[in-house]
């Protein structure tokens, strides 16, 4: 045994085999380093060291076989021991294996004390069940079909108590509630909303008895994880409902919930009646338009008639109003004075009545934000989503708190939020479609309009949204194409006829435009054709109301620019000082908000101050945009109004030339006063050239596919009139 170690020795091979060793161990430790840089799988550093070993019999073997000779290698049977130069090759190998032995320790150590430590492996965490359910309304298999209240009823209880806990993700009422008369598999809903787990059930009432049941079921296997059958007395029907709700949720907790103590508090009204009155508004203000939005306010008022104090129903009657202000649902000429009268006490009742009510909590938040009170309103939404992080439109109202503030993928993060909780809501998908395409993502807006239309075919808020989008991003032939569907499905919804006849004069139909009888548009295009007399009638008209639109303020502004020559200075001078205070009488803080246009308007009247506090709003509001790229093509206009303002008119060709190279032209914009400033550019002309083009590329397309007849033939050559 002696002889074979020393032999071992004389050949090297124990040499051989500690310097492999000790190679292959620093070898790893790089491969492991390096992976750990690249995120690589872990497999690779397995593989390698299962590499590294089979190596290692390999090598002692060489060593063993064979030998260095200043000749080179040779079979060790065919080596003269005399002239054998192991004993060299040996101490050679010493001095390798000290080294490599060194740098060993250094790699060691470098490991140990000098690079981060490698993260703990993730626990994962056991699940106490599905995270995210939705609750379905009731099916109610009475013979008489007269217990819809109370299945809705129950369900909603059910819902708005889950909704309050923080261990469950739960779809939002609008959504879960459009789904139940689909027809469709569980299985479909659950993945339409999204969601782990579905609680469905259904009422029979029979003479003096009731009998409610409730299951749950997994949305993957369709199968059952829970159901229960109640019976009871027909009663007090609140009592068997709260009764019901709280078997069902402390039986839930089982599968759902875990061991989380959630504080869970009914807000309901103590008459069947008012509650019935309050279900049925909920309903009507979910469809999003102005009709169902007035039924539903009259609903809520019926139901506060009947019970006074019931809080839910104080907070969807200020809502109600609320909505009904803005200008999609009609409420242009509402007066906010007026709205504030009506909805300040309710809220304050509510509150009152029920101080930790998420609606109430949020709506005060709303209302603060359509009053520009910003502050307050971010407060008001961070509490109510403490109460209910379920609460979609919380979620959706605080986005627009985010927004003030200009921290664009906060607001982005709430959008996208709010509709996971409440995909099927109208008012949540047009205000995300509308942040996807001001991200210039327009593919993603399509897609969520899409399934606008899927669930609400012809509604005004998808047509809205959809229409919104094709404008971002110069789709001005099918922007118009959709406006003639839009027309033919809301015949009596002016905004879509006065957004019609604008899409005709951007794509330079003036006739066409006139001819839709568009007092706005009509205006415009007599002003593009120097047909001043018939633009000042149209303008004295709608200036001599008690209270013009804003929109004819500021077609005063453009007619006086264009018009007014000596007298323009005074004439755009008054009219932006009805403006400036009509604005501050209702506290908006138009100083302190972006607006280029206003700004030119407030240089060309001579109001340095606030031209100077607007032009700093907008650097600001435009130096984050750019830096969040949150600027679709249809705001490039004001970005170069902006840059002309400031005096970069190099700057302002190169992004008018970015305006059309992404989709946009206008048949007349480039005519307008404040862009006449770039007709010294060299690059100018070329520029209208492009836009001409791009124009008549669009209007062919246009009328190619359009159903609207031609107007009526008109004179050729219109004649010109001399401002008055």
């Amino acid at each position: 045994m002696g002889s074979f170690w020393n032999e071992l020795k004389r050949r090297n091979v124990v040499r051989v085999g500690i310097t492999y060793a000790l190679v292959a161990w620093i070898s790893l430790q790089v491969i492991d380093f390096a992976l750990e840089i690249i995120s690589a799988p872990h497999w690779i550093l397995q593989i390698s060291a299962l590499i590294a070993a089979i190596g290692f019999p390999g090598a002692l073997v060489f060593a063993w076989v064979y030998e260095m000779t200043p000749e080179g290698l040779k079979p060790e049977a065919q080596v003269d021991r005399t002239q054998s130069i192991a004993p060299h090759t040996g101490r050679k190998l010493d001095r390798v294996i000290m080294g490599v032995l060194a740098l060993a320790v250094i790699t060691l150590g470098v490991r140990q004390f000098l690079l981060p430590p490698a993260p703990a492996p993730v626990q994962e965490v056991a699940q106490t069940g599905p995270s995210s359910i939705a609750v379905l309304p009731f099916e109610d298999y009475s013979e008489d079909k007269d217990q819809e209240y109370f299945s809705k009823g129950i369900a909603e209880e059910i819902l708005n108590l889950l909704a309050k806990t923080n261990a469950l993700r739960v779809a939002a009422r609008t959504s879960s509630f459009a789904l139940a008369d689909s027809n469709a598999d569980i299985r479909d809903i659950g993945r339409k909303l999204d969601v782990a787990t579905v609680l469905e059930g259904s009422i029979r009432k029979s003479g003096p008895t009731i009998r409610i049941t409730a299951q749950l079921i997994d949305v993957d296997s369709g199968y059952h994880l829970w159901s229960e059958t109640y019976d009871r007395s027909y009663t007090d029907i609140f009592k068997i409902q709260d009764e019901i709700a709280a078997s069902i949720i402390s039986s839930l907790r089982v599968h759902l919930l875990g061991d989380e103590d959630q504080k869970m508090v009914s807000e309901r009204a103590a008459d069947v009646e008012a509650y019935s009155a309050y279900l049925i508004g909920k309903e009507r203000m979910a469809l999003r338009t102005q009709e169902d939005i007035t039924a539903a306010r009259a609903q809520f008022e019926k139901a506060l008639e009947i019970d006074p104090e019931f809080a839910p129903a104080h907070v969807q009657l200020a809502h109600a109003w609320l909505l009904l202000e803005q200008n999609r649902f009609g409420g242009k000429d509402m007066d906010r004075k007026m709205v504030d009268a009506i909805v300040t006490p309710h809220l304050a009742r509510a509150l009152e009545l029920a101080p930790e009510l998420p609606e109430a909590v949020a709506l005060k938040g709303f209302h603060d934000l359509q009053r520009f009170r910003y502050p307050e309103a971010a407060k008001a939404f961070d509490q109510a989503i403490v109460l209910n992080p379920n609460f979609a439109l919380a979620y959706n109202w605080r986005a627009e708190s985010a927004f003030e503030q200009g921290r664009f993928l906060d607001m982005l993060a709430d959008k996208e939020k709010a509709y996971a909780l409440d995909p099927m809501s109208l008012e949540i998908s047009s205000d995300l479609a509308y942040e996807y395409r001001s991200f210039w993502r327009p593919e993603d807006a399509e897609r969520v309009i899409q399934r606008m239309f899927d669930l609400h075919p012809d509604h005004v808020l998808a047509y809205r949204a959809a229409l919104s989008n094709l404008t971002a991003v110069g789709r001005d032939a099918d922007f118009a194409l959709l406006a003639e569907k839009a027309m033919a499905a809301h015949a009596g919804y002016e905004t879509f006829k006065n957004w019609y006849a604008w899409g005709l004069i951007e794509l330079g139909l003036p006739d066409r435009a006139l001819a839709r009888e568009d007092d706005d548009a009509s205006f415009n295009v007599y002003l593009s054709q120097g047909r001043y007399q018939e633009a000042k009638a149209l303008l004295d008209t709608h200036l001599a109301e008690e209270k013009p639109d804003w929109t004819w303020l500021y077609n005063g502004l453009a007619f006086y620019d264009q018009t007014g020559g000596n007298q323009a200075q005074p004439r755009i001078g008054e009219l932006m000082s009805r403006i400036t205070a009509r604005a501050d009488a209702e506290n908006a803080p138009w100083r302190d908000q972006c607006s280029p246009f206003a700004a030119y308007y407030l240089q060309r009247a001579g109001n340095q101050d606030d031209y100077d506090s607007v032009m700093n709003a907008c650097r600001k509001r435009y130096t984050q945009r750019l830096e969040a790229n949150y600027l679709c093509p249809c705001e490039s206009v004001g970005l170069i109004a902006f840059t002309i303002l400031e005096g970069d008119l190099p700057l302002a060709i190169q992004r008018t030339d970015k305006w059309l190279r992404d989709g946009e032209s206008d048949a007349t914009l480039l005519e307008w006063p404040l862009f006449k400033r770039l007709e010294g550019q060299p690059e100018f002309a070329a520029l209208q050239v492009r836009n001409t083009e791009a124009v008549t590329r669009k209007q062919i397309e246009f009328l190619e596919h359009t159903t609207q007849p031609p107007p009526k033939p008109m004179s050729p050559d219109p004649v010109k009139s001399k401002a008055p």
